[in-house]
């Protein structure tokens, strides 16, 4: 059905027709109804410049502005316009209704949809309203508080549009700018490094608005994610913390009471400087892979011993202990601010210093206040696009349930959380760029594992980087956990840990680019997922994976991962370049590896018998996380048992034994082929290996130094070819 729009108000609609926006026309293809309402109607259809189509159906935009998004009566009704729905809460039927007319600020604008939707009708004309646009015009809109896009459940179907000008255009900013600083003080100049004395400046956070500066809380692998404390950005791009070393990391020299204990010495540390920090502030942090090179902890700082070298943590110990050796740095302290593009602030005097990389300009700076942008409670039918969004503590988008709901040709930037968190169905993500995110970049739950349902969320060609710059593992720049979701066609890099963590059935990623990342831990890959036995059916097809890894951790980390004995995933048509250890089997079965191009992976695939050997019990263990999850699907029974036939039989058919993995028509160049055990070789399946002599690229060079798409493009003779590979898209001969 074709509709009306009004740029104020909406008076009348149409199913068929051809659009007018005559006011002359108005009154012939208005029904007779309103024309019987005599030329009052008719002045205000006049005044509103309405778009009028034939029939009876009506949308209504509501034009936003910046200055009306600042101006304080939009800021008085962020209260009741911002009621979580969830709580089942809209605006009181006596409550007056927002003007309809002009520009309106956006926390007015989104009010409209807390208010009943025959309230709103009858303000705009009394005509029926099947759908709203809410469009933002040009310009920064500084937002405090999250905005909850809250349904009265008289609109419950209504589609709703937030969109703004274009990313480059509209801007939904959670910061403040910092507009009044100052040199330091005499006791701060003294605390300060003596080369950054003369170039820090101060400013007082109350004065530019920042009333409260945030919390600090532990924050690491195992821990929920918090909200960030106020982050501190430079031409927006995140500052920072004032740290020590000020490259990589210093080492754990011993440990005075053992692994489990709080308290580590550290050789080469600046102890005095340290001590004075804790002693004037309390506000000293210490980051560590304090036993693991794949779990890491933030944590704050009780005690500093400088005779002794010994620092002593705030109890808890973090979560596996401490560990000789270990990666640790020290961080938020005046005294460590000893280098141009640093910051500290001192939460107890609410004073930020900054020791800025160029001379200060206007918008140059600015701090994070808002918790989020949008939280959308149970909210459907609702698409948000052609924004930007930047400068919050937590997630900038929090979608809790609902379906149908759409982001695309939107940029988020500078959050402390995770650009989008969504348990939406029927959600889906696209032409997004996200980038210098807390916590993550997509975190995604759909569909019904029990029942198999598909939840049909998406994350399409968008660009996602820089994803993990609070906590450092275990944060992906998308994790999804459901049934018959699909990541295709996104470049995904730059990120400390895994790229794609994955968990649930029926996920298909393809199409995607991934490099750079896996680049800060070890035992991860640039795809994971890994111990549990019912998520199968996963297609992993047609990627492009290069230069992931690092040199200091070689053996350990992995393209894509397939730990703990998980099984059930195709791995096909993808391109490996640079990968240390380009698929990596952890004792799983029913896997499908084919038509793969390795190019220069030590070794290409590894598969072991973990569940037979040192991981027998975790395959044997009635209360383990294997069979436990077995349990809680029913395993035995349909969907399961006809959908994935061979799990049915998992407990009785050598529980724990690599058994029905297939490795064939593979292509190899440079590196190593394989890595299979001696206990696993007896069940898995192997087919043909393509080696130099059957592959051909076009254009000539050595293997060794073949890294772009563009050296690893195929020759149409390629012998390989005519003999079945089924090459990936992206290296095929061109046609």
């Amino acid at each position: 059905m074709s509709a009306c729009r009004s740029t104020a108000s909406c008076s009348t609609a149409c199913a068929r027709g051809r659009a007018t926006s005559s006011t002359a026309m108005a009154s012939t293809a208005m029904p007779a109804r309103m024309r019987a309402r005599g030329p009052d109607m008719l002045r205000t259809i006049a005044a509103a410049a309405l778009t009028l189509y034939m029939g009876g159906a009506c949308a209504l935009t509501l034009h936003v502005s910046a200055a009306m998004t600042a101006a304080p009566a939009d800021a008085a009704i962020a209260a009741s316009a911002n009621t979580p729905a969830a709580s089942g809460a809209s605006v009181a039927a006596n409550a007056p209704v927002p003007s309809l007319h002009g520009d309106l600020g956006l926390r007015t604008a989104l009010r409209v949809l807390a208010t009943p939707r025959a309230k709103i009708a009858a303000a705009a004309g009394g005509q029926d309203l099947d759908r709203i646009d809410i469009d933002l015009g040009p310009g920064t809109y500084r937002i405090d508080a999250p905005l909850h896009v809250a349904f009265d459940p008289s609109w419950r179907g209504v589609p709703v549009t937030i969109s703004g000008a274009g990313e480059q255009a509209t801007r939904l900013s959670g910061a403040l700018p910092l507009t009044h600083v100052h040199p330091v003080d005499a006791d701060a100049a003294q605390r300060l490094p003596a080369q950054a004395r003369g170039h820090v400046i101060a400013a007082s956070l109350p004065e530019n608005g920042v009333t409260d500066p945030g919390t600090f809380t532990r924050h690491g692998f195992g821990i929920a994610r918090t909200v960030a404390p106020a982050t501190l950005y430079y031409r927006d791009e995140p500052v920072p913390i004032a740290h020590w070393p000020d490259a990589g990391y210093a080492t754990i020299d011993t440990l005075p009471d053992g692994e489990k204990g709080l308290r580590f010495v550290v050789r080469d540390a600046p102890f005095d400087a340290l001590a004075n920090a804790l002693k004037r502030t309390h506000d000293l942090h210490a980051f560590g892979f304090w036993a693991r090179d794949w779990a890491d902890t933030t944590l704050e700082v009780d005690a500093i011993d400088p005779a002794s070298k010994t620092v002593t943590l705030k109890a808890p110990a973090p979560m596996l202990g401490l560990k000789a050796g270990q990666r640790v740095a020290f961080e938020n302290a005046l005294e460590l601010l000893d280098a141009p593009g640093e910051w500290y602030v001192d939460t107890q005097a609410k004073t930020l210093y900054f020791w800025p990389p160029a001379p200060l300009k206007d918008g140059d700076a600015e701090v994070s206040v808002a918790a989020g942008l949008f939280v959308l409670d149970n909210a459907p039918n609702v698409t948000i696009r052609n924004l930007a969004i930047d400068g919050v503590r937590g997630n900038a988008i929090q979608i809790n349930g609902a379906s149908n709901i759409v982001v695309d040709h939107a940029s988020i930037r500078n959050a402390g959380g995770v650009a989008v968190w969504s348990t939406a169905s029927d959600a889906h993500f696209r032409f997004m760029h996200v980038a210098n995110t807390g916590e993550g970049g997509f975190v995604l739950f759909a569909g019904n594992r029990k029942a198999l349902t598909p939840g049909n969320v998406s994350v399409e060609d968008s660009e996602i980087h820089d994803y993990a710059l609070r906590t450092r593992t275990y944060r992906p720049a998308i994790a999804l956990s459901g049934v018959g979701d699909r990541i295709e066609r996104n470049h995904l890099y730059d990120g400390p840990h895994a790229a794609i963590i994955f968990a649930g059935n029926d996920h298909v990623i393809a199409g995607n680019e991934i490099d750079h990342v896996a680049r800060d831990a070890d035992d991860t890959g640039a795809i994971y997922t890994g111990r549990d036995w019912t998520s199968r059916g996963t297609v992993i097809e047609n990627n492009f994976m290069h230069d992931i890894g690092s040199a200091a951790h070689p053996v350990a980390t992995m393209g894509i991962y397939l730990d703990d004995q998980a099984g059930g995933t195709t791995i096909r048509r993808n391109v490996f370049s640079k990968v240390n250890q380009a698929v990596f089997i952890g004792g799983g079965r029913d896997n499908l590896i084919e038509d793969n191009l390795f190019v220069n992976c030590t070794p290409a695939i590894h598969i072991d018998s973990r569940g037979l050997t040192w991981q027998r019990a975790l395959a044997t263990s009635p209360t383990g996380p294997l069979q436990q999850g077995l349990a809680l699907v029913n395993f035995t029974q349909p969907p399961y048992s006809t959908h994935y036939p061979s799990l049915a039989t998992v407990l009785t058919d050598a529980p724990g034994a690599p058994k029905g993995n297939v490795v064939r028509r593979n292509a190899v160049i440079g590196g190593t082929d394989s890595a299979i055990d001696a206990k696993a070789q007896a069940y898995v399946e192997i087919g043909p290996t393509f080696g130099p002599d059957a592959i051909r690229f076009a254009k000539p060079m050595t293997d060794d130094a073949r890294s772009t798409l563009d050296d690893l493009r195929l020759a149409r003779g390629a012998p390989a070819l005519q003999q079945g590979f089924d090459a990936s898209t992206f290296v095929r001969p061109a046609p």
